[in-house]
């Protein structure tokens, strides 16, 4: 099958033997409410019992593309059907040695080399890491479904059956927080997962119309051939999973949003300037949103200067409410971006066209297929954790409540070359080397771990003119991680 192309349907049949074999969760996110991410290290001498368990479970449990497409399409034609839950299966590159598959090993050296390993290139601190992944991590399995009881039962039998040759490490849980709007978000408020490289039809041709941005992507950003058996081909996809606390409540104060409530005689302990909008009025919201690139419900700081949704296109105002992402930066660009900051989260790790001396086609071939979802582990703190009740009504009280105690973002992403993509938006772009002749300079003030810069922040959004310096990072907290592959359906029966 030719990987150079895109347009994904259940309807092509030239994709029919692709989607048979490859994983649920890497051309589409699965959609489930809960999750729990199993990190099991296999025991020695009893890699005959684990290859024949992982056959059985590809054979009986392992959700395929295929299945989640059809289970997709069922949804958008009934909202009660449910698909119930997912299972994947991802090996690191230790767990290949151990299933006596290293001539089968995907050929990646950066796969091989572990993320633990170049900590280095990625600022990463493996002394901040929790316990249970400073180790070998050789399996991951991901259970998910929309209840939690479900996900629970699933995720426990499978320890169960896996105790005989691996020890389990690690279940950590996930879950999703969406807005009443149905806006999913993560931990300090914002729209989260917003734009997504897209390889199926219907999402393709969902996009708003008339296109400035297209995330049509082919499917060679994102797959990696396997092997033929026979005269058949299958696919697998590199995925890398990065544990990421959020401080939240330090990131609220420093970034203004707690200022107009603080009494006169607490000082104000906000590290971002204020930032006039486009009528000369002061905007509590905007500083935040300009580091981050969009407001917190989604709407792109490039666009306007305040978050509020009543000229932008139609979709904005759907109900699950659909923030826009039909725009790029060209307009907004010169020595300083004066809307959305050449340093902002969102412009750095996806530039759009908003960089004159940079080729945009090469800067697109460096994107992320992101699969990343929120955590809680205040399981024993019920002051403390949201209640399953209240995810998908998510405000801001209740995220200021939690005050970034065990709290954060289990990100994943898919790619078809770690060191291509994931290395460079984290282990460059993020740092503030981004291309070179690019004007896009700055240190991502969210997920980079290197030392302050020279940022500023304009005092009127959109104006040339006063300019005030920013100090603003370290509110996420890189906590473990590990980089694998999620093999086909068909690797894994043939162990």
């Amino acid at each position: 099958m030719d990987l150079n192309q895109s347009f994904v349907s259940l309807e092509v049949d030239t994709f029919k033997p692709m989607l048979t074999s490859l994983q649920a969760n890497i051309l589409k996110f699965h959609g489930r409410n809960f999750a729990h991410h199993l990190f099991f290290r296999f025991i020695d001498g009893q890699s005959e019992p684990a290859a024949t368990w992982i056959k059985e479970f590809a054979s009986t449990r392992l959700t395929t593309a295929l299945k989640q497409l059809e289970d997709s399409k069922l949804r958008r034609s009934d909202q009660n059907f449910d698909g119930g839950p997912i299972f994947t299966l991802s090996l690191a590159a230790t767990g290949y040695d151990f299933l006596n598959k290293n001539d089968q090993k995907p050929d990646s050296i950066t796969f091989q080399n572990r993320m633990r390993n170049n900590s280095d290139l990625l600022l990463d601190s493996p002394d901040d890491w929790d316990k249970e992944f400073t180790g070998q991590i050789d399996l991951l399995i991901i259970v998910a479904d929309d209840n939690n009881a479900t996900a629970s039962d699933e995720a426990s039998q499978i320890i169960s059956q896996t105790a005989p040759f691996a020890v389990l490490l690690k279940n950590q849980r996930g879950n999703v927080l969406k807005t009443e709007v149905g806006v999913g978000i993560e931990h300090f408020g914002y729209a989260d997962g917003v734009s997504q490289p897209m390889y199926l039809a219907d999402e393709i041709n969902d996009q708003e119309q008339p296109r400035i941005w297209d995330d049509k992507t082919n499917l060679d950003r994102l797959l990696v051939k396997e092997d033929k058996i026979d005269t058949n081909e299958f696919y697998g996809s590199y995925l890398v999973f990065r544990k990421l606390n959020q401080n939240v409540l330090a990131f609220k104060d420093a970034e203004g949003d707690n200022r107009e409530a603080l009494p006169s005689t607490k000082p104000d302990t906000a590290l971002l300037p204020r930032v006039k909008d486009s009528s000369g009025n002061d905007n509590i919201e905007l500083p935040g949103a300009m580091i981050v690139g969009r407001f917190e419900n989604g709407t792109p700081v490039t666009m306007r200067s305040n978050e509020f949704q009543n000229d932008l296109p139609p979709t904005a105002n759907l109900n699950p409410h659909r923030p826009t992402n039909d725009f790029d930066y060209s307009d907004d660009i010169g020595e300083l971006a004066l809307k959305c900051p050449y340093h902002a989260h969102i412009r750095l790790m996806n530039p759009r066209n908003g960089d004159p001396k940079a080729d945009p086609s090469d800067l697109r071939t460096h994107r992320i297929t992101r699969r990343g979802m929120p955590y809680d582990d205040n399981f024993d703190n019920e002051n403390v954790r949201i209640p399953d009740e209240h995810i998908l009504s998510i405000t801001d009280d209740m995220l200021k409540k939690q005050k970034g105690i065990n709290v954060g973002l289990l990100f994943m992403c898919y790619q078809n070359d770690i060191a291509n993509a994931f290395e460079i938006l984290q282990g460059f772009w993020a740092q503030g080397d981004i291309a070179p002749n690019a004007d896009l300079k700055g240190i991502d003030s969210i997920i980079s771990q290197a030392s302050q810069d020279s940022r500023v922040l304009p005092e009127q959004w959109g104006v040339q003119g006063k300019v005030n310096p920013v100090k603003f990072d370290h509110f996420v907290t890189m906590k473990g991680g590990e980089y694998f592959f999620t093999p086909s359906k068909n690797f894994l029966m043939n162990l």
